[in-house]
């Protein structure tokens, strides 16, 4: 009976070192029914984000939480990802045993459709992937929309810069046609974009303090996050395929050596306590063209005379968080 009144979630995800950090917060957490985990093409290609998926599961105990492979690409364009800071297998290269559970049967589309159909009451979706499968699932299902209760979107940037332009983050970037159908449903979206991820910042002592638990989980997130510690660099190119430049991860935020941001925790933090944001109820749309491809326009001052659509997530209590993320996890695996 427990388990019955815990709030339904279904996280949909491209794994991802901090999309598995995210994943085992929500577990560790204790205070979700976790449906399932739909996933994405975007940090590496889907296959490899799948096996992520059920490792970080089977580390966790929770093999009965099913996996449904979803979109191995963008709706309308190609592919990018980012290997450069998750590496070529999403998890650093670092040689993990492959999983031995498997994903289930179906495509993460129509799972999604259909988990939030049977479910008593709407559910929530953590989005910390590009929004391929959510839109997929919206166009597939009119229905859809009635049942879910809100998305809650790792992504997105308002008035701080881009991750993988000057004005959008990656995980827009990656799908932005897939956003905009999501923005423009009748699913509320709460934007946990860079506004708020660059204002948090976990530590290496905090990392440090989660070992101290022992745990395997606890292990396996230390080895796995250890990659972002050293000084990750993401080339730039110019037009011409020249390598002109590299710009180091730490800089993201303003942060420095020793310090990281796990966008995805971020967004998760609201999962977890929603007391520590600041939302503002505006009307967002999303470019999907032109200069400024995939930035998410926040009209912040109702300029368009256009009613709210979804939140904006524009502040936030990181020290709260980071401390509650750190005491989950040395405490929700043993």
């Amino acid at each position: 009976m427990e388990e019955l009144r815990k709030k339904p979630v279904i996280i949909d995800t491209d794994p991802g070192d901090d999309d598995a950090a995210s994943i085992m917060w929500v577990l560790a957490s204790h205070k979700f029914d976790v449906r399932a985990i739909t996933v994405t093409n975007g940090n590496v290609g889907v296959e490899w984000c799948v096996i992520n998926a059920l490792r970080t599961l089977e580390v966790c105990k929770r093999q009965d939480i099913p996996v449904y492979r979803g979109a191995y690409r963008p709706l309308v364009r190609p592919s990018i990802d980012a290997s450069w800071i998750h590496g070529r297998d999403g998890f650093g290269d670092h040689g993990f045993p492959m999983p031995s559970i498997r994903a289930g049967e179906g495509y993460a589309a129509a799972q999604l459709a259909r988990i939030a159909k049977e479910s008593k009451e709407p559910v929530t979706i953590l989005a910390l992937g590009p929004l391929t499968n959510i839109a997929m699932a919206i166009l597939l299902n009119p229905d859809f929309e009635n049942h879910v209760k809100e998305v809650l979107f790792m992504g997105g940037t308002f008035k701080v810069s881009g991750n993988q332009s000057p004005r959008a983050s990656y995980n827009v970037m990656v799908d932005p046609e897939a956003a905009k159908v999501v923005y423009h449903s009748r699913i509320p979206v709460v934007q946990l974009g860079l506004d708020v991820c660059d204002k948090v910042t976990q530590r290496e002592s905090d990392l440090e303090e989660i070992k101290k638990a022992g745990t395997k989980a606890a292990e396996f997130l230390g080895i796995l996050l250890s990659s972002r510690l050293n000084q990750v660099t993401k080339p730039v190119y110019d037009k011409q395929g020249n390598k002109v430049g590299e710009l180091k991860l730490e800089d993201q935020g303003g942060r420095h050596k020793g310090e990281i941001g796990l966008n995805d925790l971020t967004a998760t933090g609201y999962l977890i306590n929603p007391e520590w944001f600041r939302t503002e109820h505006v009307f967002i749309d999303v470019e999907n063209h032109g200069l400024c491809d995939g930035e998410t326009i926040v009209d912040y001052m109702g300029l368009w005379g256009r009613e709210p659509n979804n939140y904006f997530a524009c502040e936030v209590d990181g020290d709260a968080l980071v401390s509650q993320w750190v005491a989950d996890m040395k405490a929700g695996f043993k």
